[in-house]
């Protein structure tokens, strides 16, 4: 029986080369801790370590390029557009969690994210939202008394002690 000829994943190329990249930065933080002169000295390891990464890194790429193309792309069997946007709304939340503070930021987040992921119904969203921002406010900041981060750009807008 003829064996079947393995194609190449999505993604498999590309994490070849990041796999490479992070391989040369082990490799330079080996070099950057000045201490190559002897065998047990303390840039070595990583030095080695980053050494056989990068040969892993570079056999994977040329394995991959003997390989056929993916059937599927990387976006439709890897990272489909519902993980793709709520990664995207993930990372939105991350960046506006420090100037708008927890609870602007979260009641945007679980609003869109919510009305995405539903598929419509704005307004159920901002209420499930607001409701859940409400619950945590009061179990998080009221009984458990965290601190929650207030925010810095709204600071100077809103009433002093309002979301404390």
């Amino acid at each position: 029986m003829a064996e079947a000829r393995r194609r190449r994943e999505p993604g498999e190329t590309l994490f070849g080369f990041v796999l490479l990249l992070l391989s040369l930065g082990v490799m330079a933080e080996g070099v950057r801790l000045q201490g190559l002169e002897a065998v047990s000295a303390p840039g070595i390891m990583p030095l080695a370590a980053g050494a056989v990464m990068a040969a892993s890194a570079l056999a994977i790429l040329l394995r991959n390029r003997a390989l056929s193309a993916p059937e599927a792309g990387f976006a439709t069997r890897i990272a489909p557009r519902d993980i793709a946007v709520s990664v995207a709304l993930i990372a939105a939340y991350m960046l506006v969690l420090e100037p708008l503070g927890f609870h602007l930021a979260t009641l945007g987040f679980l609003t869109a994210i919510i009305w995405f992921l539903r598929g419509g119904g704005f307004g159920f969203a901002l209420l499930l939202a607001l409701v859940s921002v409400v619950v945590v406010h009061v179990v998080f900041r009221m009984i458990f008394t965290v601190v929650l981060p207030q925010g810095w750009l709204l600071r100077g807008v809103l009433p002093p002690g309002l979301l404390q």
